[in-house]
């Protein structure tokens, strides 16, 4: 067809505007950030093919490949390529790390003390760290006990501590489960942004004063994608089929919906700081959705800037191939280095760890 390649461009750069879409109930437009992916793939493929048959064609993928370079930097690293940073002295480091609850919810101690070595050595490694700041998300702590009260031995190293936990659901023998913020540096202030209806996704802050200048940390943990409770029709029936498929949809649309909204609260609360804010976790969406653009409108990412390679972080039993937890942070700080730990596989996360300076 004589206008294909244009077709194909105008319909990669649709694609790639849906991103930027804010969701609404009147039209299903969200469903379409799950397919940037895909369509940048075809995009690069197209735009190889074109130049090597030297066709003009390679001119339309080209500009569609400027238009969603958001995109393609948000899938691979690439800027730290030409980038090279001095360290300095005062340089800090900050880890962040879904520890799902240490590999499960241990209801009581005497659960906990039943543990197995994968879980043991999931703890020992989170004793371990001494990153300057750790954010922790889905973190279990037996508040009071001698042996499994991580965040007083956390305290005992040293460290300060604001763990935010919904009182009212984990109190069985003093458990709790929620997002954990851990500082060497004093802590001047620390609350709570968003409290998910549920009582389990949150977004907590706490203000640390780093050699007399103040740097505001957020800890994330938005709206999951609901797909781990879901449980399938087992019938090979094409009824059953639409119907998995109908609830699918359904989930991942409650997901989009509310993950917009705690994003808004979000940002607004970081553009609303006085103070320069590195804001990590668990944000539980794709470089190509609503809320991960709406974020880099005003702050940059540590993975973009920093990092390379595709840096997944998702370790679950499918769709391996996320990057859904993140580092994002404002003017004030520059991110020197980025790091996804791949080899720490005690959660269905992997750590990711970023290390920063405070500009003069």
């Amino acid at each position: 067809m004589k206008y294909f390649n244009f077709i194909v461009a105008i319909v990669l750069t649709l694609l790639y505007s849906i991103g930027k879409i804010p969701p609404s109930e009147d039209y299903n437009l969200w469903i379409g950030t799950f397919l940037i992916p895909f369509a940048l793939a075809l995009n690069i493929i197209f735009l190889l093919i074109a130049l090597l048959l030297r066709k003009k064609s390679s001119l339309y993928y080209l500009v569609t490949l400027v238009i969603g370079s958001n995109y393609l930097l948000g899938t691979i690293g690439l800027k730290s390529i030409f980038k090279r940073h001095v360290l300095s002295e005062q340089s800090f480091r900050v880890l962040s790390f879904n520890s799902h609850s240490l590999g499960g919810r241990f209801l009581t101690p005497r659960s906990f003390n039943e543990m197995t070595k994968a879980t043991a050595d999931h703890k020992a490694w989170i004793l371990k760290q001494d990153a300057e700041i750790q954010c922790y998300q889905e973190f279990i702590n037996y508040n009071g006990h001698k042996e499994h009260d991580v965040v007083r031995k956390m305290n005992e190293k040293g460290y300060h501590a604001y763990f935010s936990f919904d009182s009212t659901q984990h109190n069985v023998n003093s458990v709790a489960v929620g997002t954990l913020i851990i500082s060497k540096y004093p802590m001047i202030k620390t609350g709570d942004i968003m409290v998910s209806t549920n009582g389990f996704n949150r977004i907590t802050f706490a203000d640390v004063n780093i050699n007399g200048d103040t740097l505001r940390i957020i800890n994330v943990h938005l709206e999951s994608m609901g797909l781990k409770q879901f449980d399938p029709i087992h019938t090979s029936s094409f009824q059953s089929r639409k119907e998995n498929a109908k609830i699918i949809l359904a989930r991942l649309k409650e997901g989009v919906f509310e993950r917009s909204r705690q994003i808004k609260i979000l940002r607004d609360f970081i553009e609303a700081s006085s103070y320069p804010v590195i804001c990590v976790g668990d944000f539980n969406d794709m470089p190509y959705s609503y809320s991960y653009q709406f974020m880099r409108r005003k702050l940059k990412n540590a993975f973009e800037e920093s990092g390379t390679g595709f840096g997944f972080t998702y370790n679950g039993n499918t769709l391996r191939a996320l990057r859904i937890d993140n580092q994002f942070y404002t003017t004030g700080v520059t991110a020197v280095n980025f790091e996804t730990l791949h080899d720490v596989k005690h959660s269905d996360h992997f750590p990711i760890i970023g290390q920063y300076q405070l500009q003069q």
